[in-house]
């Protein structure tokens, strides 16, 4: 019952279209009888000139709606074709697909002014109708003047049709082209996932004698803007002395113009190398499987792409601004015109000249493009077909990206020293290339030594706790003293091992020397300040301490700096010369016991004495407060909102025990002991402005 329905709305709407599309034809047929033969000296009336508008009108909207039909026709003979088989026919249809995107691209646009258009007509529309309908309310308009506006209703009612009708069709084209886009992107796909693609012979000559072709003709265009470049500048040299302004205006833009070729001629020329470059890349990938080559496209074509956009953008800048300068010289030339017959014959040559100079400019931006989508075209298609390859293909493809890694950092030179040797009593100086492999050649003495000296300074570390009595702080300062020093012996050994001359390193004694004049002042103050800290032990690891907005607990005590752990977890690395210039409360320094404040507000009618007994028996069933010292409540003031009483107690800053925590039970059982004595809290204080 539903494909009857649908049948049936389809064979009614293509009765409607081709009734409408009669009808459109009659009216087009009535309104060309009615004009007279076109041709004659006398002007025409408005009325016939707007008649003429309209039957053009008319004649485009049967014309867009044949091209419409035909669209709908070649959609429905679409069809997907058999997977690619060879290297150029994937070439041919990456070329189509991206033919194909940017023509939707395009359309998308010419989509938007069509819509801009199609409101400006329907606002013209609205305005043609009130005017006509003014005119036919008015008892004094003439037959010729409602007649007038009759036809400008209908020629702009026709042009909103009109652009209804190049809408639709351009949304048929659109559709058409996405169909066709989906049926060449699925035989891509096939391609991809079946991994039939090979280069024979036959596209490897095809492909060489397309280069060899346009490498023969821009030969010779080089060679051809290399003799014009050489008679421009004789002409230049010539005539320049005594010409005219605009005569020497067109001899300085002649000579430009064959500059401008000679460039573009040699870009092209290394365009042409690139895109070989690429062609062979492709050919080793498809033809012997590759996986360098697929590598080597990586990482070459975002660089290879940005340096193309870099190229197009400059060539577009260019040709805006010759663009420009036309502009400006049609304009000069317009209001120049009738004077010397010379100077305008000059002008006409000058204005050839830099429409010349757009032309080459825009050519060249072709060939950039041309360029550009060919290796775009063969990025798609590596990255598809890595992304469809089986295993082994991946594994060949990861296997080449790891020897390229590996072979380009143990290869890669970091920087050249001239070492001094002695040749037959003479010293000559030999340049020596400092590279990562030679850094690693003695990888097991370097190894062997940092696990020695490892061991040896935490043996140290040790020793000096165990049989010197030093605290942690001090042994494991010397313990990485130790394993510094032992570090640098093993370093020198390994390069001395690996052929690397200490004169490698001279050009560090310039930057060396700078940063001992700019920074050993606040390096020896901090150095001098830690070894200060480690003497007077102001502190020690886990005393907590204050300095300025900061209280945490000493983790780590170091010659240059020191750990500072917040209640939040956060470490803070405070300088030693800080520690000794600011003032540096050390809230544990003697006694771990501190006293801490909690502050309560309770209803001014509540009894004093039970709120102070309820708040010490809360405060004494809590555990953790020390036991050394009694809590004490005290009535601090009389508040505007109630009685304010403070509770003093004592804790142990020891691990486990947090304030806030502690805080926070104190006050959870101080409102149950007040709910239990019947005591209300204050209420909220009320600040009056």
């Amino acid at each position: 019952m539903n494909g009857r329905c649908a049948l049936l709305v389809l064979l009614l709407a293509l009765a409607s279209t081709a009734a409408a599309q009669d009808d459109l034809a009659a009216r087009t047929a009535a309104l060309r009888a009615e004009l007279p033969p076109s041709g004659g000296a006398a002007p025409e009336s408005r009325a016939n000139l707007l008649r003429r508008q309209l039957l053009t009108s008319f004649e485009r909207r049967l014309s867009l709606e044949h091209s419409r039909v035909d669209a709908a026709r070649l959609s429905k003979g679409l069809s997907v074709g058999p997977p690619p088989a060879t290297v150029l026919e994937l070439d041919d249809l990456r070329r189509e697909l991206q033919d194909i995107e940017f023509a939707l691209a395009d359309d998308d646009r010419r989509v938007a002014v069509l819509r801009e258009e199609r409101d400006a007509s329907a606002a013209q529309l609205a305005q043609a109708v009130a005017a006509q309908r003014v005119l036919q309310e008015s008892a004094g308009a003439t037959p010729a003047a409602i007649e007038v506006a009759r036809l400008e209703t209908a020629f702009f009612e026709s042009s909103t049709a009109e652009l209804d009708s190049l809408a639709e069709l351009v949304a048929q084209q659109q559709r058409n082209s996405r169909e066709r886009r989906d049926s060449l992107a699925l035989r891509l796909k096939q391609a991809a996932s079946a991994g039939t693609v090979k280069a024979s012979a036959h596209d490897e000559a095809v492909v060489e004698e397309r280069l060899q072709r346009r490498t023969r003709s821009l030969e010779a265009r080089l060679a051809a803007a290399t003799s014009e470049r050489a008679r421009a500048q004789a002409q230049f040299e010539q005539e320049a002395r005594g010409a005219s302004p605009t005569r020497r205006e067109w001899l300085v833009e002649s000579l430009a113009n064959a500059d401008i070729e000679l460039d573009v001629t040699r870009e092209a020329l290394i365009n042409l190398g690139i895109e070989r470059a690429l062609w062979q890349v492709a050919f080793a990938y498809y033809r012997d499987g590759d996986a360098a080559a697929v590598l080597e496209a990586k990482q070459r074509g975002p660089a290879l792409r940005g340096r193309l956009d870099r190229r197009l953008d400059f060539l577009q800048a260019s040709v805006n601004q010759v663009l420009a300068r036309l502009g400006a010289h049609d304009a000069q030339s317009s209001q120049q015109a009738g004077a010397d017959a010379q100077a305008e014959a000059d002008r006409r040559a000058v204005h050839e000249v830099l429409q010349q100079r757009v032309e080459k400019l825009q050519m060249a931006l072709l060939d950039e493009r041309r360029l550009a989508n060919t290796l775009d075209r063969m990025r798609g298609d590596f990255d598809q077909r890595i992304g469809e390859a089986g295993w082994s293909e991946r594994a060949a493809v990861a296997w080449a990206s790891l020897r390229s890694w590996v072979s380009r950092g143990w290869n890669f030179e970091l920087f050249t020293v001239r070492q001094t040797i002695e040749v037959d009593g003479r010293q000559t100086q030999v340049p020596r290339g400092v590279t990562v492999g030679k850094l690693v050649k003695a990888p097991l003495l370097l190894l062997v030594g940092l696990l020695l000296a490892g061991h040896v300074s935490a043996w140290a570390e040790a020793w000096l706790r165990r049989r010197r009595g030093a605290d942690e702080g001090s042994a494991r300062l010397f313990r990485r003293w130790v394993f510094f020093l032992l570090v640098c012996i093993c370093a020198l050994g390994s390069l001395a091992i690996a052929g690397i001359p200490l004169a490698a390193f001279a050009f560090i004694g310039g930057a060396v020397a700078i940063g001992i004049g700019f920074g050993m002042q606040t390096l020896f103050k901090n150095l001098i300040s830690g070894v200060l800290v480690l003497i007077e032990r102001p502190f020690r690891l886990g005393d907590v301490i204050e300095v300025g907005d900061l209280r945490g607990t000493v983790v780590d005590i170091d010659l240059r700096t020191s750990v500072v752990r917040d209640s939040d977890g956060a470490e803070t690395l405070i300088p030693n010369s800080s520690l000794m210039e600011e003032n540096v409360k050390n809230v544990t320094f003697r006694s771990r016991t501190t006293r801490q404040s909690l502050a309560v507000t309770v209803d001014s009618s509540a009894d004093p004495r039970i709120v102070i007994d309820a708040i010490r028996d809360a405060a004494s069933r809590h555990g953790q407060l020390a036991p050394s010292t009694e809590p004490v409540v005290f009535l601090d003031e009389f508040a505007d909102n109630g009685l304010r009483f403070v509770l003093h107690y004592w804790i142990e800053l020891k691990p486990g025990i947090e304030r806030r925590r502690v805080a926070s039970d104190l006050r959870l059982m101080i409102l149950g002991a007040f709910e239990e004595a019947k005591i209300a809290m204050a209420p909220p204080p009320v600040y009056r402005a």
